[in-house]
């Protein structure tokens, strides 16, 4: 396989972890796997910076650590072995959620200088991948999909949205172009597998 690192990912108890809390769960709205997010925004940020696995278990377990929800279902839960996450994972997660949470989509606007990322490397990468992914996906499966104004009003500000994220964080609408077309060359068939 060209990409070797998302054959072995499945392997990662991380990703198991993950895999296992999101089984068989699927977007309301685009009707695509939870996996999917986690697949493809893994493989963007070793296509933008290399082979990185903290980085990647990071990004992997984000949804963990972004839902109140899910965090306290993980700490709840007695099945699971919560050392086989590393500590700094855990950090990046924890940084991670404040610094996403802080700016969601149903948030007004912002202008990119006026949205707060925090003084963390390898948080700003993970918001790289998440936004370039979720972008993608909006577009793909969502963007002016129905023909009421209201709803195309709506796709306009999401886009504004990703927009702002992603000049905040530096990418470049080539860039962003560039990492969907790999992205869309992977052709993931099966995330639950």
């Amino acid at each position: 396989m060209k990409h070797d690192f998302i054959s072995q990912m499945p392997d990662k108890p991380f990703y198991k972890l993950i895999q296992q809390k999101y089984k068989g769960r699927v977007a309301q709205r685009s009707g695509v796997s939870y996996m999917n997010h986690i697949i493809e925004g893994a493989f963007i940020l070793h296509h933008i910076y290399g082979t990185d696995e903290e980085l990647i278990e990071a990004y992997c377990l984000h949804p963990i650590f972004q839902s109140d929800k899910l965090l306290s279902q993980l700490f709840s839960d007695d099945s699971f072995e919560l050392t086989i996450i590393s500590p700094r994972a855990i950090i990046l997660g924890m940084k991670y959620r404040r610094v996403a949470n802080s700016y969601t989509i149903k948030n007004k606007v912002k202008n990119p200088e006026d949205i707060e990322i925090g003084p963390l490397d390898k948080v700003h990468r993970m918001l790289v991948a998440d936004k370039i992914q979720n972008k993608k996906d909006f577009m793909k499966y969502m963007y002016l999909k129905h023909e009421r104004p209201a709803y195309q009003k709506v796709s306009e500000r999401s886009v504004q949205y990703f927009d702002s994220w992603l000049a905040r964080l530096s990418v470049s609408r080539e860039m962003y172009e560039e990492v969907v077309e790999q992205v869309e060359q992977i052709n993931i068939i099966n995330p639950e597998a």
